[in-house]
């Protein structure tokens, strides 16, 4: 009778997860013919070409490999294909203690064993998904690479949130008290967004027209394979969509910073103006009776004159000045009691 794939299938062992690079250990999954995924963390040159040159890897593949800062791509090979992609993190090196999104380059050499992963950092987001392999019944290279990828998506949308919730601080402030180290924030907030918003489109743009080279590879032949590589093109659409109103909340918090200063620059010239109107008429009076005229000099020149002329006269322009402002709005003496903050609308979901 013919052979049953449904047992075929249950008999294949699941992907192993190999830790470091062992010569030895990797000729017996390829003579077992075992699928497997190789993590290398930096590693060195020799390392990398003794594993190109034994799993077919083509020589530009590993010079790219050698030498990250690599666009996000997918490169294929007569027996294999370089796939390079972006997950991301969060970074405190700057010049405020508040942390940026930092694109994190991840390089997977796909071939018809297994996948050979290459990073130069610490990747916490995939170690979920390595004991998954590891404890699942994973056998296809096509669902370890689905299950990493889609970790790393993952790792963009809490880092565009806590930027976005960090915005949603900022305006606060700002409508609270304006300052320049909030537009200083904001500024570095935006130039951080640039370089993740190219990583994303680039990442976004490969998979809209290149995914097909996976497909052509061992194990992406299938329906599922397709289906898995355009679930994650969707998702990285999804965080294209997420940078760019990030990007635009940065914007409206600018926009917002220049008009809290505006305003507080308003109120500062109306204050002054104020002062310089209830001046502008006394400093008439007290320059017209300091003319040093016969009839100024012989008919005031008694207390009750003085008080009249000199004091009164004054008075009666304070007073009247103050009700005029205080009537038609221009001066509200709750705003020198108690400075109220202004309610801030509700933001669209």
């Amino acid at each position: 009778p013919p052979p049953d794939p449904t047992a075929a299938a249950a008999s294949v062992a699941a992907v192993e997860v190999l830790e470091g690079f062992d010569r030895a250990q990797v000729e017996g999954l390829l003579a077992r013919d075992e699928r497997f995924w190789l993590r290398l963390h930096a590693p060195k040159p020799e390392v990398l070409n003794e594993v190109g040159e034994l799993l077919g890897f083509d020589h530009l593949a590993i010079e790219d490999s050698l030498d990250f800062g690599q666009r996000p791509k997918i490169d294929d090979y007569p027996e294999s294909a370089l796939l390079v992609f972006y997950g991301a993190r969060t970074s405190t090196a700057s010049q405020h203690a508040d942390a940026v999104v930092v694109p994190v380059e991840f390089h997977f050499h796909v071939t018809r064993h297994g996948i050979v992963s290459v990073r130069h950092h610490n990747a916490d987001a995939v170690q979920d998904v390595r004991r998954r392999v590891e404890l699942a019944d994973i056998d296809t290279a096509e669902e370890v690479l689905y299950r990493v990828l889609d970790a790393l998506v993952s790792t963009w949308n809490p880092a565009l949130q806590a930027i976005d919730d960090e915005v949603d601080r900022l305006e606060d402030e700002i409508l609270e008290d304006a300052d320049t180290a909030q537009r200083l924030r904001l500024l570095e907030i935006k130039h951080s967004l640039v370089a993740v918003r190219q990583t994303v489109s680039a990442q976004r743009d490969v998979l809209a027209g290149r995914r097909e080279v996976l497909e052509t590879l061992p194990g992406f032949r299938d329906r599922e394979g397709h289906e898995s590589l355009r679930d994650i093109f969707d998702r990285m659409s999804m965080v294209s969509q997420q940078v760019d109103n990030v990007r635009e909340s940065v914007s409206n918090a600018l926009d917002l910073y220049v008009s809290a200063v505006a305003n507080e620059l308003n109120q500062i010239i109306k204050v002054l103006t104020i002062v310089a109107t209830f001046f502008l008429p006394l400093t008439f009076v007290t320059g017209f009776f300091g003319q040093n005229f016969g009839w100024l000099v012989q008919n005031v020149a008694s207390p009750g004159a003085f008080i009249l002329l000199g004091l009164g006269i004054n008075a009666a322009i304070v007073i009247g000045l103050w009700t005029w402002f205080t009537r038609a709005g221009y001066i509200d003496i709750r705003e020198f009691l108690v400075r109220k903050r202004p309610p801030r609308p509700p933001r669209a979901p």
